[in-house]
C-alpha cells in the first residue's frame, strides 16, 4: 500500500514539473528568441542609415572639395588650347553636372582674354603694311618665293603727302626702292630713306598719291608708347610677322627684363619673351592697350637664346628712328664696352660709367686718343652711368661735331682722369 503510493508520489512530481517547464521555461525561451531578433533588427536599420549618411557626405565633399582642384588643373592645360573663333557663341551652361559647368567657366574666361588681346593686335592692321625688296620681287607666275621676302611695315608718321614706313634692314639692304603691299594686296612704290644694320631697323616713304583713296580711308598710324614699367611677367602682343607671316598676332609675357646686349658706340636693353622662336620673326611688341612699345629683334641669340623672341624699348631707339628719317646715319665714335656698375667699379677701384673694351684702329675714339679699359664717365656736360647712356648722348650729336668725353684710367695704383676732344665720324 505504502509503495503504491510512493510511485503515484513521483508520477504526480514528473507531471508538475514538466507542467512547470511548459509554462515557464518554454515562454522565457520565445521571448528570448524574439528580443534577439528585434536587436537584429535593429542593428540592421541603424547600419542601412549609418551608410545612407556616409554616402551623402563623400558625395557632398566630392562636389564641393574637390572642385577647386579640377579647374586648377584646367586652367593650367587650358592654356595650350586654341581660342574659338571671336563670334562663336557660348553654349549656355547646364544644371546637369556642377564639375561640367566649372570647366566651361575656367574655360571661358581664358578664352575671353584671349580673344581680348587678339583684337588689341587686330586693331593695328590699318597700320601694317608688307614690305617686300624689289630687285627679288618675282610674279607669281615665275616662281613661289616671293613671300619669303616679305616683311612687316609699319606706318610710325604721316604728312599730307606720304606715309613713313619702320621695316627691317634685312629688306632694304642694298635697295633704293622697295615694293609696299598694303590691305587689299596690292602694291606701291617706297623709297629707302635709311637703315641701321645693328638693331635691324630701316626708314621707308611712300606716297599717298600712289594709293588709291579707298585705301588711303583705311590706314592710319600706329599709336607710339615708350615701354617704361616693363617687368617680368607683363602681358605683350607680338604682331607684324612674329612667326614669319604677315599680320599674325601672337600673345604672351616678359620673362627676363634684366639682359644687354653690346653694339657699336653703346648697348641695348633686351626684353625676353615666351612668344616662340622664329628666325624669320619680325615685327613690334604692343602693350594691352595698343600702343607699339618694342621692335622684334633676332640679332643677338647668344644673349637671349633661340627658345623665344625679344625685343628691344621703342624709347631707346627713337632717336635712330628719327636720324633715318632724315637720311642720316647716327655718328660713329668707334668703340665697344660695358656698363660698369656701382658694386664691380667699387670691388676693382674703378669710377662708375661706361668701360671701354675695345676701340676700333682708325676710328675716332682712337684718333682722339681713347684706349681700352677707359671708364667714360661724362659726354660734355652730362654724367655717364652706362653704355645705354653714352648711346643716347650719342645719338644727340652730328657727325663732324667734336665732344668732350671725360674719362678715368688707373695706371698701377694711381687713378688717372683726363678730357678727351674727339671729332665724331
Amino acid at each position: 500500500m505504502f509503495h503504491g503510493e510512493k510511485e503515484n508520489d513521483l508520477a504526480a512530481s514528473r507531471e508538475e514539473r514538466n507542467r512547470f517547464i511548459r509554462e515557464q521555461v518554454r515562454p522565457q525561451k520565445r521571448r528570448q528568441i524574439i528580443l534577439w531578433a528585434k536587436r537584429f533588427f535593429v542593428l540592421i536599420v541603424a547600419a542601412c542609415i549609418f551608410g545612407a549618411i556616409a554616402g551623402s557626405m563623400i558625395v557632398y565633399i566630392e562636389n564641393h572639395f574637390s572642385k577647386p582642384e579640377e579647374e586648377a588643373g584646367l586652367g593650367n592645360l587650358s592654356s595650350s588650347l586654341p581660342s574659338p573663333p571671336l563670334l562663336s557663341e557660348e553654349p549656355e551652361p547646364t544644371a546637369t553636372s556642377a564639375a561640367v559647368e566649372g570647366k566651361e567657366i575656367a574655360l571661358s574666361k581664358v578664352d575671353k582674354i584671349s580673344q581680348r588681346l587678339a583684337a588689341v593686335g587686330n586693331k593695328l592692321n590699318p597700320s601694317l603694311v608688307g614690305v617686300k625688296a624689289k630687285s627679288r620681287a618675282k610674279d607669281w607666275m615665275a616662281g613661289r618665293g616671293n613671300s619669303q621676302t616679305l616683311e612687316y611695315g609699319l606706318i610710325v608718321q604721316e604728312t599730307s603727302t606720304v606715309y613713313y614706313i619702320l621695316t627691317t634692314h634685312n629688306v632694304v639692304q642694298g635697295q633704293s626702292a622697295v615694293q609696299i603691299q598694303l590691305l587689299d594686296d596690292t602694291t606701291a612704290d617706297g623709297t629707302v630713306l635709311g637703315s641701321d644694320d645693328q638693331l635691324n631697323m630701316a626708314m621707308v616713304r611712300v606716297k599717298k598719291s600712289d594709293i588709291e583713296q579707298s585705301l588711303l580711308a583705311q590706314m592710319t598710324v600706329a599709336q607710339l608708347g615708350n615701354g617704361l614699367g616693363m617687368i617680368d611677367g607683363t602681358n605683350i602682343i607680338a604682331v607684324g610677322c612674329p612667326n614669319g607671316v604677315l599680320r599674325s598676332v601672337v600673345t604672351g609675357q616678359i620673362i627676363n627684363d634684366s639682359v644687354r646686349a653690346s653694339i657699336t658706340d653703346g648697348e641695348v636693353q633686351l626684353y625676353c619673351t615666351n612668344i616662340p622662336y622664329a628666325e624669320s620673326g619680325n615685327g613690334v611688341v604692343l602693350d594691352t592697350r595698343g600702343r607699339v612699345i618694342g621692335i622684334l629683334t633676332t640679332a643677338f641669340p647668344e644673349k637671349t637664346g633661340v627658345m623665344g623672341l625679344s625685343f628691344v624699348r621703342l624709347s631707346g631707339v627713337v632717336p635712330v628712328m628719327e636720324l633715318l628719317q632724315r637720311k642720316k646715319n647716327a655718328p660713329n665714335l668707334g668703340i665697344e664696352g660695358i656698363s660698369l656698375s656701382i658694386s664691380a667699379a667699387k670691388a676693382h677701384d674703378l669710377d662708375v660709367g661706361a668701360y671701354v673694351t675695345e676701340v676700333y684702329a682708325g676710328s675716332p675714339a682712337y684718333e682722339g686718343g681713347m684706349r681700352v679699359a677707359d671708364v667714360i664717365t661724362k659726354v660734355d656736360d652730362t654724367a655717364i652711368s652706362s653704355m645705354i647712356d653714352l648711346y643716347q648722348e650719342l645719338l644727340k650729336k652730328k657727325s663732324g661735331d667734336t665732344v668732350i668725353y671725360m674719362v678715368s684710367r688707373k695706371s698701377g695704383k694711381q687713378k688717372i682722369r683726363k678730357e678727351l676732344k674727339i671729332k665724331l665720324g
